[in-house]
């Protein structure tokens, strides 16, 4: 009877990882609508998220559950005012992408991931354009759309080194301590 109190606890749990990848996803969200207030960047911000979202997908996949993407994506759609669950329904669609998608891509090299998230980049974009279109019956301006699509293209190199790197150094100091 007495055993049960002086048994070894689990601490391998996942959900505080979980938690932390959500909460990250979030902040960058925020992030990006706080570039928006910059004039180079005003009415298309780079996707941060996306690019954090695909990275976390491919190198920490037990990590990441269909939730993540949802409140990422619903977080993105209260910032910017798009229509509640547009863009939380494109992200998890990333997520399911990326993850069938994944075997492949981790034998590949860094341009068929650049690819392959060009790919998932001009989905989003192409079904939140679709999505606006068909709601309002106009179509918007293409040329913030475009710059969008390139800005994230741009950065997706430099951020992706950056989260690897910030894993990598994470995982040294595990094996440290």
């Amino acid at each position: 009877m007495t055993r049960r109190y002086f048994e070894k606890a689990e601490f391998a749990v996942d959900w505080p990882i979980q938690f932390l990848i959500i909460v990250t996803g979030v902040f960058l969200a925020v992030f990006e609508g706080s570039l928006s207030l910059w004039s180079v960047f005003y009415g298309a911000t780079p996707l941060l998220s996306l690019i954090f979202l695909y990275w976390v997908t491919l190198h920490h996949e037990k990590f990441v559950t269909v939730l993540t993407p949802f409140l990422i994506g619903l977080m993105s759609d209260l910032l910017f005012s798009d229509l509640l669950g547009g863009r939380a329904f494109i992200y998890m669609m990333a997520f399911y992408y990326i993850g069938f998608r994944r075997p492949k891509l981790m034998q590949g090299d860094f341009m068929q991931l650049w690819l392959d998230f060009a790919l998932v980049l001009l989905a989003v974009m192409v079904f939140q354009l679709a999505f606006f279109s068909l709601l309002y019956l106009v179509m918007p301006a293409t040329t913030p759309i475009l710059f969008q699509v390139g800005a994230t293209l741009i950065l997706f190199p430099f951020s992706y080194l950056t989260l690897f790197a910030l894993a990598s150094v994470m995982e040294k100091v595990k094996m440290q301590s």
